[in-house]
């Protein structure tokens, strides 16, 4: 009888603020229950309704900040969107874009070689960049062809981690 008596009341109150009617029967409800199920604990002289309604209240402030952070978000994830189909476009108006792409994909390169240890660097560069053979590379640091490759192995492996994300630009570029 309780429940009946002021649910549409404090409904209407909620409705006001989330403008939005399940929601706010939801608060209202969850308002009447919580009170219902711990009326118990409350002292004799507390005011019932006031005690309600601020608990509607409550509820419908966070509600409605859960809702701006949403909006925020919304918001930001939009802007982020737009920022980057604006940079697609450019990319793809710039005709110098390739030259671009290459100095910045030589700068990952030489950064996630300097990662690696200083003989697993100097035998990818002597291979790779100065197309030096196993042999030469060999006879050169004194070590064995297998050892060559295990560290040209170990480069390309550290390299293709740090490349993943370029790697189909890389082709298109090679075409």
């Amino acid at each position: 009888m309780f429940y009946n008596t002021y649910y549409e009341r404090f409904v209407r109150y909620a409705l006001y603020y989330v403008n939005d009617k399940p929601t706010a029967e939801d608060m209202t409800h969850d308002a009447l229950l919580y009170y219902w199920e711990n009326r118990h604990k409350l002292p004799s002289d507390t005011d019932i309704l006031g005690y309600i309604l601020l608990s509607v209240k409550n509820k419908c402030l966070n509600y409605l900040k859960h809702l701006k952070v949403e909006i925020e978000y919304s918001k930001n994830c939009t802007d982020l969107h737009g920022w980057e189909i604006i940079t697609r476009i450019q990319t793809l108006e710039d005709e110098s874009y390739g030259v671009i792409f290459s100095k910045d994909i030589t700068k990952i390169i030489m950064e996630s070689l300097s990662e690696l240890p200083e003989q697993t660097q100097n035998i990818f560069i002597l291979n790779r960049l100065k197309n030096k053979s196993r042999k030469e590379i060999s006879m050169m640091l004194g070590v064995s062809q297998q050892k060559i490759d295990y560290h040209v192995n170990k480069a390309n492996d550290h390299l293709l981690k740090k490349l993943k994300d370029y790697i189909p630009f890389i082709l298109l570029l090679l075409n």
